[in-house]
């Protein structure tokens, strides 16, 4: 009787283990992130901590994915990123909860296109929390654009449109998806999801090269090695380290009242007929100019692309139905072709009008001309007839 209440209760311990949240076994480890004021030796202890002697229990790391090891929290049995769990969380900490709030505005857009894709890890969807924290009129040093960021050439390959109208880099679904099927394609090209995320930040070619030169074909060993830039060699970790706050906030001392977004709008997908001044939008169907703005950054004027119909926007719920009884005020713009002209010295707005038929007026608004009369050889201006 015995034997069998020991089996028992050895039973039980196993199964807390496996399915108990970590947290009620590292509860040391929490508490090096409990205040938020950075200081050096509080730096040092998140470092130095040693998961085996200073906690109850923490899962071993052996043999785990990168998505794995962040679920169970063994991911924090590595120095660095309780380094920068540390440094996320003091000096970084504004920029965690930020990007945190502005991913609840997209994630559920992002979340519907990962649905398009087999195999891809879903926490692949917290990516942007490191590259863009989420802000899609992020600009790099290299002139990478949107939540993904993109550089013009990465884009131009994956069929990202940049232009004087739109700049699809910032496009949620565009670029999220762009962002996809590039992830699918390092991973099949590495066969390693953790390799394609590092090449993802360094560069297919880059990463190739230094795998070949120094033998190393882990992705733990291109980082412990040093072989690897420094940012480059940072970036999983940091990615692992924001993953985990995101997925718990209130393990690491972060209120989820502090995580509220600014803006909660159910959103649709609206198709337009013809291009759209998006003033028209605001005046006249009562859809929020910020709203507009949050869900459609790719924009760059105040008008959808003027060469495309049926151009598609995001808008909140119940748009539809009043861009329709509206349409009459809203589609003012039903040219039939849209002509590009290159202007040539001493010409006019004037001129230029008077040649393709077209109202000076349409001109300006299109081409977003703030001093129409100051018009220089080699401007391009689009203009519309009707």
């Amino acid at each position: 009787m015995k034997k069998i209440h020991y089996i028992s209760y050895l039973l039980i311990f196993i199964i807390l283990i496996e399915f108990v949240d970590t947290k009620l076994f590292c509860k040391n480890l929490l508490e090096l992130y409990s205040d938020p004021v950075y200081s050096e030796e509080g730096l040092q202890n998140a470092i130095n901590y040693n998961p085996d002697n200073d906690s109850i229990f923490l899962p071993k790391l052996e043999g785990k994915d990168i998505f794995t090891a962040i679920n169970d929290l063994s991911i924090c049995r590595i120095p660095d990123v309780r380094k920068f769990l540390y440094i996320y969380l003091t000096k970084g900490r504004e920029y965690t909860i930020t990007a945190i709030k502005r991913s609840y505005l997209y994630m559920p857009l992002i979340r519907e296109q990962m649905q398009h894709y087999e195999g891809i890890p879903e926490d692949i969807a917290l990516l942007p929390l490191l590259e863009s924290a989420f802000n899609p009129y992020a600009v790099s040093k290299s002139n990478a654009v949107g939540i993904w960021q993109f550089v013009p050439s990465t884009a131009k390959v994956l069929g990202l449109q940049i232009n004087d109208f739109v700049d699809e880099r910032r496009d949620i679904i565009k670029s999220t998806n762009a962002a996809l099927r590039h992830l699918n394609h390092l991973n099949k090209t590495f066969n390693s999801w953790e390799l394609a995320l590092l090449a993802y930040n360094g560069g297919c070619g880059y990463l190739s090269r230094t795998m070949k030169a120094n033998g190393y074909h882990h992705f733990y060993d291109l980082i412990e090695s040093g072989v690897l830039r420094k940012e480059t060699a940072e970036y999983i970790y940091r990615y692992a380290v924001l993953a985990l706050i995101y997925k718990y906030p209130e393990l690491f001392s972060i209120e989820k009242d502090l995580l509220k977004p600014d803006y909660d709008y159910d959103i649709e997908l609206v198709e337009l007929r013809y291009p759209v001044r998006i003033n028209l939008l605001t005046e006249k169907c009562n859809i929020p100019s910020e709203v507009i703005k949050l869900y459609n950054p790719q924009l760059k004027r105040n008008i959808t692309p003027p060469k495309e119909r049926n151009y598609i926007l995001l808008l909140p719920k119940g748009s539809k139905e009043k861009i329709e009884e509206y349409k009459d005020e809203i589609y003012t713009l039903k040219f039939t072709s849209i002509y590009t002209h290159k202007v040539k010295s001493g010409e006019t707005l004037s001129q230029i009008a008077k040649r393709y038929r077209a109202s000076p007026k349409t001109i300006i608004m299109i081409n977003n001309l703030t001093h129409p009369d100051r018009l220089y050889p080699g401007n391009i201006l689009y203009i519309p007839v009707f």
